[in-house]
């Protein structure tokens, strides 16, 4: 389940029901999916594990995106082992926005969504596997991977075009 501490206090937040609270009260979505799902349907032979990872969770994707106007759906993983993570991640950690929600479903590993909340403050939100998280639109975040550096998630677009940032800082 999802922790979010407040930057400049370092308040913890770990109840589930907690957590959906506080995210809600800057906009932003927090879910739990059932990530055991996944754990007990084996990925068979000649399936790529992308497209395994989407047919496990078509009914969830199927309904969030009837719900919210999303168009499609990938999956992306990030992993230690990666020649060019260090270069990607320098794409995510600058403060941005986006034209469109940015919405991901944590399939495995974690990460740390950085958001700015309608007080102005910071939220340090660390995903784990279930967490499902939707950063509104025109919102401002960054996202860096924790210690292990591996994260693997479903990402939901309107978009088709996918990923695209919006840096706070123009020299970002």
């Amino acid at each position: 389940m999802a922790i979010v501490t407040h930057q400049p206090t370092g308040t913890r937040t770990t109840d589930p029901d907690a957590v959906r609270q506080l995210l809600e009260q800057h906009g932003v979505v927090y879910e739990r999916w059932d990530i055991s799902r996944l754990q007990s349907r084996p990925c068979p032979e000649g399936v790529a594990i992308e497209d395994h990872i989407l047919d496990v969770f078509a009914p969830e994707v199927k309904a969030v995106s009837e719900q919210r106007g999303y168009r499609t759906a990938d999956v992306v993983a990030l992993k230690p082992e990666m020649p060019n993570l260090d270069e990607l991640l320098r794409k995510f950690e600058p403060e941005h926005t986006h034209s469109e929600d940015e919405v991901r479903f944590t399939v495995a590993g974690r990460g740390v969504f950085s958001i700015r909340g309608q007080d102005g403050d910071m939220y340090d939100v660390e995903v784990h596997p279930g967490d499902l998280l939707a950063v509104p639109e025109g919102t401002r975040h960054a996202f860096t991977l924790c210690e292990d550096r591996h994260i693997q998630c479903i990402r939901l677009f309107t978009d088709t075009s996918g990923w695209v940032a919006h840096y706070v800082d123009e020299s970002a």
